[in-house]
């Protein structure tokens, strides 16, 4: 029996049918072995491919920046001349050569660009044109004190120069008294100037328009009368007096900055408005390779063309990777044939399980970077390679600015897209060797080995905030394109454990989000002093409204005409029971943060408006100005809580002003537009507090519904002392004029700035050399005192020797 069993196990049938299965199996190692080979091969070239993508794309966006800040260059001295040409409409060419000079000491005039004011002369009033030029010195010395209009010829309307600046270039192109409006004109033909100033003026926008017989690109821009409407095209030619014209060379605009690229085509396009795109200038040889249009805004594009040296041949490296494929297929065939199929399908198995499992845990799910175990696990390593080496290590925490806001916004799936576009992007700017993680929310990690890195921290930290600020698309839904700006901290050094390091990493990036955020700060070792003080600071913040510990003082406002004080501003302060009166901007950005402001805010208000009541009652009609943080005006509940307030306190709403800060102001512009009417609605002021700090334009100061503007105590403190700061007062003040509004100028200590400001047509003033912001009662002691509201002349009081004393006994 024992001998059929064994004769059974053993028959020829059996070991053919083991033979097949080794044979099938050995087969299955072969084909897996050389598909998977092919597989990695043909994904390492289709990576390194990326790659070189990747680098072309971050060229080009590195390119387009530098064009579009040559060209914002050029079309700012355009707007800057129309804006001259508008506010100042009787200035001749020796006001704008004066101003030109004062550009250039600042730096400020871009090389290579001659920019025109061309005014538009009808033929009656020529001979009044002709005596105005001749008589002033700056255009006399242009035109060389002749009066000869080219081409001659009488005609019922010309275009003639009336001011020119970067004079070189100007003198070398065209005529001093060119008439551009002429249909001939010698050495062009036809003219090509006068469609430009035609479709300038109707459309009220910039025209561009290549000049190929100079080489050169001509840009207009329509000066029309100030105050005069502008909606239809009948009111633009009506309302237009000149043109803004400003030639330079494309070739020269754009060729230097080919020259890091030598395999790139860069061609730079403009849309007129109404027109098809016109190509504006190229420059570079390539003829094939990569392509990528980017707008450059406001209807400029640009074209580049080329390649992108890469380091390592894809189908080199795609070969070398397919044959060492082969090369383990083979070594497992043979491992194959020693071991037994049972033991290598079991440790397969093992090895796979874990491998997944392993990386599960180790990696972030949503963007596949790892999470912040394995961030840790590799820092430790790092910091033991940098102790042997003695070298250090640089860890860099990233925070998206206002993510918060762009998820409320898009939704939660947009911002999971582009927290994976993110930590794409953060992939592609770190070396291998670097490690990148995201450690939760919006917060990424990235470690960087000092060995072989040729570039400082910092110059790190600044490529990923460029980086990040390339335009992403979302994939989902019809969104315009969203730039992100990131706030990082930087720690370098050897910490004593990674924790360490990433806590250094994360108190600098704190820093660097209160101090503005789109930048980046380096650790200090004071930073932790700092954080510390900053807890319990914030801990008795949130108890002090409770145990009324805050409390309000009063700056006086005084109206530089009559010379009386006819409001005052609230300021908020803290006492602290330790440390004393503790001034705002010691625990306001707190505020902000936490969301305290809010309750805060609401308290200011309330009490202000219940402390003017109780002023008008006692005979002191008294305007009342309160600040407006951001969170604020988030709420859609504002409007509502400043109407009960309004009523509560039975205060007139006329004597109510709410400041904003430009910058809050155009934070989110139409929103906040839309809000400031339904204030308005209710019969308060609105002012715009550091007016001249912030990035507001004009087309927006027009919709919000502003009453006054609040000019910045930086301009006011160097007025007798910097041009610059006396040139930007006065622009303020001349612009709150031409829009019917209110100045008021803030910081204002010495009486000759006082003087300064009463020849420039400032309204109100407040500051020191008046009174430091004081308690209700000293407001009352301080105005009888003065007679401020009675007549008497504050500002002989405030210049008196006694001044001061009375200023600090009512402090």
């Amino acid at each position: 029996m024992e001998l059929l069993r064994f004769v059974s196990r053993t028959s020829p049938w059996d070991a053919r049918q083991r033979r097949i299965r080794a044979i099938s199996i050995s087969a299955l190692i072969i084909v897996v072995g050389c598909a998977g080979s092919a597989v990695l091969a043909s994904e390492r070239r289709s990576n390194l491919l990326r790659t070189d993508r990747q680098s072309f794309k971050t060229a080009v966006a590195d390119l387009s920046s530098a064009l579009d800040s040559k060209l914002e260059s050029g079309l700012a001295l355009t707007r800057t001349l129309r804006a001259v040409a508008t506010l100042e409409p009787t200035a001749g060419d020796s006001r704008f050569i004066a101003w030109y000079a004062q550009l250039q000491r600042r730096g400020g005039a871009p090389a290579g660009v001659a920019s025109t004011l061309i005014q538009i002369v009808p033929a009656s009033g020529l001979p009044a044109f002709r005596r105005a030029a001749l008589v002033d010195p700056g255009f006399r010395a242009f035109s060389g004190g002749a009066f000869t209009i080219v081409p001659s010829g009488r005609r019922s309307v010309y275009c003639l120069t009336r001011a020119a600046v970067g004079r070189t270039a100007a003198a070398a192109l065209y005529p001093p008294l060119l008439d551009y409006c002429a249909p001939l004109i010698p050495g062009f033909g036809r003219s090509p100037f006068d469609a430009l100033i035609r479709t300038a003026r109707d459309t009220g926008s910039t025209i561009v328009a290549p000049i190929p017989r100079l080489s050169l690109v001509a840009v207009g821009e329509a000066v029309y009368r100030r105050g005069m409407p502008l909606a239809t095209v009948a009111e633009r030619r009506a309302a237009l007096t000149g043109v803004i014209g400003t030639s330079f060379a494309a070739g020269a605009l754009i060729g230097p900055l080919l020259a890091g690229h030598r395999s790139f085509s860069l061609a730079l396009y403009h849309r007129n408005i109404g027109g098809p795109p016109q190509l504006i200038g190229r420059a570079g040889v390539a003829s094939r390779g990569y392509s990528e249009r980017k707008d450059l805004g406001e209807a400029w594009a640009v074209q580049v063309t080329g390649t992108v040296p890469s380091s390592a041949s894809p189908d080199l490296q795609a070969m070398t990777i397919l044959g060492s494929g082969l090369l383990v297929t083979f070594l497992v065939f043979m491992l194959y044939q020693v071991l037994t199929r049972s033991r290598q399908r079991a440790w397969g198995l093992v090895g796979e399980k874990t491998g997944e499992l392993e990386h599960t845990a180790m990696h972030d799910p949503l963007t596949d970077l790892p999470n912040r175990h394995l961030v840790l696990d590799r820092a430790e390593q790092i910091l033991a390679r940098a102790r042997r080496l003695d070298v250090p290590v640089t860890a860099l925490f990233v925070d998206i600015d206002g993510f918060k806001q762009v998820n409320d916004r898009y939704g939660r799936q947009a911002g999971d897209e582009i927290l994976r576009r993110v930590g794409t992007r953060l992939k592609s700017i770190l070396r291998d060797n670097d490690t990148v993680g995201r450690i939760g929310g919006d917060e990424f990690v990235m470690l960087v080995d000092s060995v072989g890195l040729d570039a400082a921290p910092e110059l790190v930290a600044q490529r990923i905030l460029d980086v990040l600020r390339q335009p992403i698309r979302l994939a989902a839904g019809d969104h315009p394109p969203l730039s992100l700006t990131a706030s990082i901290g930087i720690a370098t050094g050897r910490a004593a454990s990674a924790e360490d390091l990433m806590q250094d990493a994360d108190l600098a990036l704190y820093k660097a989000k209160a101090v503005g955020k789109n930048g980046y700060v380096q650790f200090e070792s004071a930073m932790h002093t700092a954080a510390q003080d900053r807890i319990h600071l914030e801990m008795d913040l949130a108890g002090a409204l409770a145990a009324d510990q805050l409390f309000l003082v009063y700056q006086p406002m005084l109206d530089l005409q009559s010379e009386k004080v006819v409001g005052v501003e609230a300021l908020l302060r803290w006492s602290h029971p330790i440390a004393g009166v503790i001034q705002p901007d010691a625990f306001i950005p707190i505020a902000e943060e936490n969301g305290l402001i809010v309750a805060f805010g609401r308290w200011v208000l309330e009490r202000a408006c219940a402390q003017a009541a109780i002023w008008h009652k006692r005979g002191l009609p008294l305007n009342m100005s309160v600040n407006v943080s951001a969170r604020q005006l988030e709420r859609t509940e504002f409007v509502a809580e400043v109407r009960t307030v309004l009523r509560d306190s039975a205060m007139d709403p006329a004597m109510l002003t709410l400041e904003i800060t430009e910058t809050v102001l155009m934070r989110r512009p139409e929103t906040t537009a839309r809000l400031l009417h339904e204030l308005k609605g209710l019969g308060v002021r609105i002012a715009v507090d550091d007016f001249g700090t912030g990035y507001s334009s004009l087309a927006y100061l027009r919709q919000f519904p502003v009453d006054s503007l609040k000019i910045d105590r930086t301009f006011i403190t160097g007025l007798e002392f910097s041009s610059e700061a006396h040139a930007l007062t006065h622009t303020l003040i001349q612009l709150g004029k031409a829009l019917g509004l209110q100045t008021l100028a803030e910081g204002v200590e010495r009486q000759d700035q006082v003087r300064e400001l009463q020849r420039e047509g400032c309204d109100l003033a407040q500051g020191f050399l008046f009174a430091r912001p004081l308690a209700a009662d000293a407001i009352e002691g301080f105005l009888r005192g003065n007679a401020g509201l009675s007549g008497e002349n504050v500002l002989s009081r405030a210049a008196s020797p006694n001044a001061e004393a009375a200023n600090c006994r009512s402090r």
